[in-house]
Formats: structure tokens, C-alpha cells, sequence
């Protein structure tokens, strides 16, 4: 999307949400979005002009319960839909956040299966043209007043989701119940992917922070142990990984400030996106101390690492 058709879009939405408040963002009119290169069929895309409430989402998600609202843009020839979305999730510190996204432009699936769109994120700079691509929505055929389908945020999923279609006067008051927490399937295939020489091979550490330790002088190295307790995790200041091995293992080096730390990765897993390992220390035979739960895509692997008490958040990318 042009720079200009960007601030267009977002000008409009931050109307809507100034003019009904967070509240009720998904009751008011979707307006001012720009003509689509690509229009869904209105044949196609008309059954899903409706209000929905969230039912049931995948537990990995972090939702605890949302609305949103498909419309055609008003005026538009031809006609394509537009949607906006509030969800109610929960932060590191378990704590209810409440997330705005636009869903634009909308496609088909392949095999007329349903319609997509990405997935941008609305800040609290929405008013001066600002949103971030957040992921992607797909939505299959609607059965009576169901919705199903999947949804990917921040780099992660997907995740499946279930809407009900809201009664013409019926509302939440701006306080959706909770949806069903769906368990997540456990990934049961060997490696990280179908294919070993797509994961195989060394990888860097990409979100790397400023070390909080460097500075601490004599209390630097128990600020390095107490920035890995927590939900939050540690702050990662550098590292590396390698796999190799049949079955494959991966060794991990992380770096907190002063302290290093060297684990064992093994019984990798996948399904789709998801990625599992069991971590050890002392080696691939040495105490398991933890898991490895991220996901997998484009040559890089991300997630949360678990060693006894400490939490690592991870990006590796893999080098050439």
C-alpha cells in the first residue's frame, strides 16, 4: 500500500475510534479506505458483512475475548469489505491489554475456500499515520451463525479462532465474554521442518539488547541473574546456534551480560509454523532443565526458551 493510500486508511479509522471510543470501535462505520487492486467478489464477500463476537480462540494466542466487524466500504465500485477488530489480551505480566486491528484488503483463499487479509495493528499513533503489519486473518465459510478460522500476530501462529455473528440489535456493551481456551495441538514430527537442509546449519542471535549488566560494576553479575527470572524474561545481549546431527540437536549459546550460558536442544518438533525442542544443560545426555517453544519460518527460528527458572526470548536467523 502507497505511502498516501496508508494515511488515508489510518485518518479514517482514527475518526471512527475517536467518534465511538475504544469501547465501541467495532460498532461505528469502517470509511475512507482506497479502491483495492484486488476486489473479492461481492457474490463472494457479502455473506461475511457482519458483526461477530469471539468464541473460542487457541490458548497460545493470549486472547482473552474480542468483537469485530466486516462492512463494505461505503461508496466503493466495485464494493470490497472492510473490517476492524478489538481484542482483549494478555500482556507478559498477565495483566488484559486491549489490541485494535484493521483487517484490509481482503482476497479469496485458494479453492474458494474463504476470504484473508493482513492483519495491521492500530497504536496510539493511529491519528498521525501510524499502524504495523501485525500478522494475517483467514476466514472459512460461514455455517449458520458460526465463523471459523485462523489468525496469525506478531510473528506467530496460527492460531484458530471461532466467531459467533451478532443478532442485528444484539451487543456486548463493549465487554465481550471470555472465549473457550482451544489447546494447541503438540507438534509430533521429527526436526524443525519437513525438509533437514531448510534447518540445518549455524544461526545468529538478531535480537540481541544493550547489556543492562555492563555498567552495574560489582552488582553486574546479580542484575544478570535476576533479568533471567520472570515472565518478562532475560534481556539477551548476544548469541548463537547451531544443528546439526540425525536425530537433530541444537546447541545454543545465549550471553546476559557477563554470564553464558550453554544449552542443548533435542527431540525437535514441528507442526505447521510451531517449533518445540527439550532443553538440557551439560550436553545432549546432561539434565533436561527446560523447552524450547517458538515457531519456524524463512530461515529463522523464534520463541521462548526455558532453562529452570529463567525465560529467554530468542530470534536466530540462519547464516549463509
Amino acid at each position: 500500500m502507497r505511502r498516501a493510500q496508508l494515511i488515508v486508511v489510518l485518518g479514517a479509522l482514527a475518526a471512527l475510534l475517536t467518534s465511538v471510543g475504544v469501547a465501541m470501535a467495532t460498532t461505528g462505520a469502517t470509511t475512507g479506505y482506497p479502491q483495492p487492486k484486488v476486489v473479492v467478489p461481492v457474490s463472494v464477500s457479502a455473506p461475511y458483512e457482519q458483526r461477530y463476537v469471539l468464541t473460542a480462540v487457541g490458548s497460545g494466542a493470549g486472547i482473552r475475548s474480542g468483537e469485530m466487524k466486516f462492512e463494505f466500504e461505503e461508496g466503493s465500485s466495485p464494493q470490497f469489505l472492510v473490517g476492524i477488530s478489538e481484542f482483549y489480551n494478555y500482556n507478559p505480566d498477565g495483566q488484559i491489554e486491549t489490541s485494535l486491528f484493521t483487517f484490509y484488503p481482503f482476497t479469496e483463499l485458494p479453492g474458494g475456500k474463504g476470504l484473508k487479509a493482513p492483519v495491521l495493528k492500530v497504536g496510539a499513533s493511529a491519528s498521525y499515520g501510524q499502524v504495523t503489519p501485525d500478522g494475517e486473518i483467514q476466514l472459512f465459510k460461514i455455517k449458520g451463525d458460526r465463523l471459523k478460522g485462523q489468525i496469525r500476530l506478531h510473528g506467530n501462529g496460527p492460531w484458530p479462532v471461532e466467531f459467533r455473528i451478532l443478532g442485528e440489535n444484539e451487543t456486548t456493551g463493549g465487554h465481550p465474554p471470555a472465549a473457550k481456551q482451544l489447546p494447541e495441538a503438540e507438534p509430533d514430527n521429527p526436526g524443525w521442518g519437513p525438509d533437514a537442509s531448510e534447518y540445518v546449519g549455524n544461526y545468529e542471535l538478531v535480537n540481541a539488547a544493550e547489556d543492562p549488566t555492563e555498567k552495574a560494576g560489582t552488582l553486574g553479575a546479580v542484575i544478570g541473574v535476576a533479568q533471567g527470572l520472570g515472565v518478562n524474561g532475560a534481556i539477551v545481549t548476544g548469541g548463537s546456534m547451531k544443528v546439526a546431527g540425525k536425530p537433530p540437536i541444537a546447541e545454543v549459546t545465549l550471553k546476559t551480560g557477563a554470564q553464558t550460558r550453554e544449552l542443548t536442544l533435542t527431540n525437535l518438533a514441528w507442526a505447521g509454523d510451531k517449533r518445540t525442542a527439550q532443553v538440557h544443560e551439560e550436553g545432549a545426555e546432561g539434565p533436561a532443565v527446560g523447552r524450547f517453544e517458538g515457531n519456524g519460518t524463512n530461515n529463522e527460528i523464534k520463541g521462548r526458551l526455558i532453562d529452570g527458572r529463567s525465560v529467554y526470548q530468542v530470534e536466530f536467523q540462519k547464516t549463509p
